[in-house]
């Protein structure tokens, strides 16, 4: 798919285009191979597109000629390599802005493009607005995980396996979010340190806000990551512990039952027995004591844990 959208200072509403003309966003989404040859009609580098196109590219910026080329991560998408983030190109001109992606972003740009009014001639600006939504997407993923992590971890003691399988998906969905928002915070920050894009001073209040929720989200990812860990050690603790009871009891019941098992094992030998009696007494007596021994042994031990 590619679109041509545009919005100007007096119609900041963004609105798709039948032509391509100056101060537009091209956005590009699974781009056929006719596509990928009108955008390198505009100059881009195909290769660097196909390097964006990787289901596993790392966040980066590079700079070919005219063009500035940033590539980062959005928050998840279900695909057959089970990523948990897909990739994103922006590529920055002085003409356009271009953005490519691998998958249908409608969950982003609909959006985006619905309640954002902003001129698509500023490119600095267009370009921190859609660097804005993908942390606003960030941030409602890690408050929906951190809602359900609460929900699932509310009793320690009560957790089972499938809660700690769930923990584990929690804990790859993090680790997947923190290894795109750290190279993008990086690639960000050399991207609009002023060396490559020279920036306004509205523009830099904007590149600020970003990067601190950007860098606030990382942290959350963190701090959930350590409460995971913290929930597993906890719940290790709680089966260790439950299962030192069950050994512990065990032991307690194999004790209580060795001084009657010996008794009933000598008195059930083929042979005459001591006193030299047949009776039915003979037989109560041993099933007494060997009661008492028992009692007395498993009492003993349990007080004394």
């Amino acid at each position: 798919m590619l679109q041509f959208l545009r919005s100007t200072k007096y119609d900041p509403k963004i609105q798709q285009k039948n032509t391509l003309s100056g101060g537009s966003w091209v956005r590009c989404e699974k781009p056929s191979d006719a596509e990928l040859e009108r955008l390198g009609q505009l100059g881009l580098d195909l290769d660097i597109i196909q390097d964006a196109l990787d289901p596993h590219e790392v966040p980066r910026v590079e700079i070919e000629g005219d063009w500035t080329y940033f590539i980062t991560r959005l928050p998840d998408t279900d695909d057959e390599f089970n990523d948990f983030t897909t990739p994103i190109l922006f590529a920055l001109h002085r003409k356009y802005v271009v953005t490519v992606s691998r998958d249908s972003l409608g969950r982003l740009w609909q959006p985006f493009i619905d309640n954002t009014q902003v001129q698509t001639a500023g490119q600095t600006t267009l370009f921190m607005n859609m660097i804005d939504a993908i942390a606003v997407q960030y941030q409602r993923r890690v408050a929906a995980i951190n809602r359900q992590m609460r929900a699932a971890t509310s009793d320690v003691v009560s957790l089972g396996s499938k809660d700690i399988a769930t923990l584990t998906e929690y804990e790859r969905k993090l680790n997947d979010y923190l290894d795109a928002l750290i190279p993008t915070t990086s690639a960000l920050q050399k991207m609009l340190s002023g060396r490559i894009i020279t920036l306004h001073e509205d523009e830099r209040d904007l590149v600020e806000d970003v990067t601190i929720d950007i860098e606030q989200v990382s942290s959350r990812c963190k701090s959930l990551l350590r409460t995971i860990t913290n929930v597993r050690d906890s719940y290790r603790a709680v089966m260790d512990t439950k299962l030192n009871e069950t050994i512990r009891l065990l032991t307690v019941i194999t004790l209580a039952l060795t001084i009657p098992t010996m008794l009933a094992g000598l008195f059930g030998m083929n042979v005459d027995l001591p006193t030299g009696a047949h009776t039915p007494v003979t037989f109560w007596v041993i099933v007494i004591v060997s009661i008492l021994f028992a009692a007395s042994f498993s009492l003993y031990f349990l007080r004394k844990r």
